[in-house]
């Protein structure tokens, strides 16, 4: 299999080097093979002297901002190489892949009828991560059996086959989430809605360091009422809005009852019923012109 690894990067310098790092270390070697993009989607280049340390990596600038203008770059990319890739791969600028990471999810590709390949992202802990943090399992994915069919992937750890892509009329991502995130949300929910089955792989692993900064109760909040809106945003398309909206009641009134049940039992927060009460609340919010812009830029 032929790949292309597709890198959308914003001012990460330190940890888009240890990416490169990691996906070109020899333990990654593999009889498949690969080309490793890099699309910097700040304006200034910031991205291009780290690129340059690494001669086997293409670089190109998209310098209209938004997270979706970025991953949609990288299709351009993928696109113009009309066939010569077997499969798209992305993954995010602040991970690092784990030794046979590409043999792995190349080797599963190849065996599975699915068009999508995901594999896990394991969330990597400072040794001063709040105590509640880890206890409640947030800030930690969660895991599926090998070879299990899924109803969503994001671009953090997953391969999209060329072939699949093109049946699927080439979807691109939705730029109207540039600012809020979950254009790849979006584009995977598409591409089921064609037909394109998307496959776990256990074993091909990815790391994520969790900045200390995002270990706060305001942060952990904010990014599970964002997931809700995404989540009704997506939903109106696929099932219309009063099925949308009801879903969001249902997971704000039982994410309470599971989180009440929770704290009954001195368990403390727990992410589980914590993030399901507030994906309802954003879903239901977001038929009133809620929006969490993550990524907007001044």
């Amino acid at each position: 299999m032929h790949s292309l690894v597709a890198i959308a990067s914003f001012r990460r310098p330190d940890d888009l080097r240890t990416l490169l790092e990691s996906l070109l270390d020899p333990a990654n070697a593999s009889e498949h093979t690969m080309d490793i993009l890099v699309v910097d989607n700040d304006p200034a280049g910031s991205a291009e002297a780290t690129v340059e340390s690494f001669p086997s990596v293409r670089y190109v600038l998209e310098s209209q901002p938004g997270i979706a203008e970025a991953r949609n770059r990288s299709l351009d990319v993928f696109l113009d190489a009309d066939g010569s890739y077997d499969a798209i791969i992305f993954v995010d600028d602040d991970e690092f892949v784990g030794a046979g990471w590409y043999t792995d999810l190349a080797d599963a590709a190849q065996r599975s009828t699915a068009g999508v390949v995901t594999g896990p992202v394991i969330s990597i802990f400072p040794e001063n991560t709040p105590r509640w943090i880890t206890r409640g399992g947030f800030m930690q994915r969660a895991g599926h059996r090998d070879g299990e069919r899924l109803t969503a992937a994001a671009t953090n750890n997953t391969l999209l086959k060329w072939a699949d892509w093109q049946r699927a009329g080439a979807p691109r991502f939705d730029r109207s989430f540039s600012s809020t995130g979950g254009s790849d949300a979006r584009l995977f929910a598409d591409l089921i809605r064609e037909g394109v089955g998307i496959e776990y792989c256990q074993q091909a692993e990815v790391f994520e360091p969790v900045p200390l900064d995002r270990m706060t109760f305001r942060w952990v909040s904010r990014r599970a009422f964002r997931n809700g809106v995404v989540l009704a945003r997506i939903g109106v398309t696929k099932r219309g809005a009063a099925l949308t909206f009801a879903q969001g009641g249902y997971l704000a009134a039982s994410g309470l009852a599971f989180g009440l049940v929770d704290l009954v039992r001195v368990r403390g927060l727990h992410a589980r019923s914590f993030n399901r009460f507030l994906n309802g609340v954003g879903a239901m919010s977001s038929f009133f012109g809620a929006r969490v812009h993550e990524y907007q830029r001044a």
